[in-house]
Parts: structure tokens; sequence; C-alpha cells
């Protein structure tokens, strides 16, 4: 069988053409802007209140701990479906839906120092924080211990029961190649 040389000089040829970008960085809005006004911008996010009746949500959560459900593809047993429906105890505007970032539309991010009850954490796949992949987690935060751990109800743990359990000195340990992110709606 013969064989094919593709290290012809034909294939070293370079384009005739060169494009070409700029970057204006002249314009940004926060250019010059003093370090004050964006310590200013972390602490309002900070003080985003709740949107909903956070301890009905709370309420419910601890209501079906020791129950199981359902798990699958939008089954009440998941992880998800199960914050879903705390959060909406309280009449929460959780409208999002599709993929661990989309579930999140009109939420606001929060860093982890920041975060109180009534919160959600997600483990987000770094690499594509789009994709139901196997470590994504959602639990909802119920109380902030004064050693910085959470108290954290929980369903489908371990993955497959749809169990809902409570971890009291919870710390997020996201699975390698995943992040924790705070929630609050």
């Amino acid at each position: 069988m013969p064989l094919e040389s593709f290290s012809s000089p034909a294939a070293a040829v370079q384009p005739v053409t060169t494009v070409a970008q700029q970057l204006d960085t002249t314009e940004d809005a926060l250019a010059g802007a003093s370090i004050e006004s964006v310590l200013q911008a972390e602490q309002d996010v900070a003080s985003v209140p709740h949107g909903y009746d956070v301890e009905a949500a709370i309420e419910l959560a601890k209501s079906e701990i020791g129950t199981s459900r359902p798990t699958g593809w939008n089954a009440p047993g998941e992880c998800i479906m199960s914050a879903q429906r705390w959060v909406k105890a309280g009449n929460g505007a959780w409208t999002g839906s599709g993929d661990p970032v989309a579930n999140y539309t009109g939420a606001t991010r929060m860093s982890l120092a920041d975060a109180e009850p009534g919160d959600i954490i997600q483990y987000e796949y770094t690499a594509s924080p789009t994709s139901w992949v196997t470590g994504v987690h959602t639990v909802l935060i119920t109380e902030v211990n004064d050693d910085g751990t959470f108290t954290i109800i929980q369903s489908n743990s371990p993955g497959g029961s749809g169990l809902v359990t409570e971890e009291t000195d919870w710390t997020p340990a996201p699975p390698e190649g995943f992040t924790a992110a705070v929630w609050r709606f």
C-alpha cells in the first residue's frame, strides 16, 4: 500500500493575508476607578437579601429528612429538584432550568464567605459549567456554624438513593475539577 506524504512544501504555505485584531482599553468604564468602588460593589452583593421565606423552605426540607423519592432526569428525588421544591415552598422565584447555570436565572451568585441559611450551593464542573456530569450536586444551607462550617440538607445522597439527609459541620468539598457556587434567591 503506497504511503501518502503530507510534508510537501504546499502544506507549509502560509495564508496570503493576515487578520489583525486590536484591543482598545481606553474606553473601559472601570478604568481608573478607585479600589474603593470595587470593594463597595462586593459589599453591595454581600448584602443582597433573600427574596423568599427562608424559614418555610428550611421547614419543608427538615420535614423530608429520612424520606426518599424517585431519581432520574427531572425526578423529585434528584438533589436540584429537591432544592427547587424547598425554595418554592417559601415562594422563591426559582424559574430557571436546563443546566447547572441556567437554573439560577434571577439568583445572585455569592461568595462562600457571604453564604447564609437559605442559600444554595451548586457544584459546577469548571471545564463546562453548563454540563450535567457526575459530580454535580446541590444542597440547601440551613445554618452557618460558628466555626465557619454549614449545616445543610441535601437529596439523593448517596447518589441514586433519592434520600434526603442533613449534615452538620459540613464544608464544601467538590470533586476535582469542580467548584462550589453559592446562589441566593
